[in-house]
């Protein structure tokens, strides 16, 4: 299989809130990267479903809201949830700016480790 990545992604332990045609739910956030996120929904959706993601960043007491879209999805898995890959599609300046210094941190103590 080919790695279509362009940018690496982070595991993290991000908690955001989803909505999604004005439902609303709860979607851990597995890993993130400076242009998507894998999250985790119980709900299946289409590749292409547009949704509204508000991240709650540790230390940091404003949330990060981005628009985006479902670039794939896998499920469901054991507990009736999916893996859902997103694609940031709008995000504020600083909103992004917030969230590449926390990805940059992510990244300071992944090569502090080795």
């Amino acid at each position: 299989m080919t790695e279509r990545r362009r940018f690496l992604r982070f595991q993290t332990a991000l908690n955001a809130l989803c909505d999604i045609f004005s439902d609303k739910c709860k979607a851990p956030v597995k890993n993130i990267s400076k242009e998507g996120a894998l999250l985790v929904l119980d709900k299946r959706l289409k590749e292409g479903t547009e949704l509204s993601l508000s991240m709650d960043v540790p230390g940091d007491n404003v949330p990060i809201f981005a628009s985006c879209e479902v670039a794939w999805q896998n499920g469901p898995l054991h507990d009736d949830t999916y893996e859902t890959g997103v694609r940031f599609i709008k995000i504020d300046n600083s909103d992004k700016g917030r969230l590449l210094e926390y990805i940059y941190l992510q990244w300071l103590r992944l090569i502090d480790k080795t």
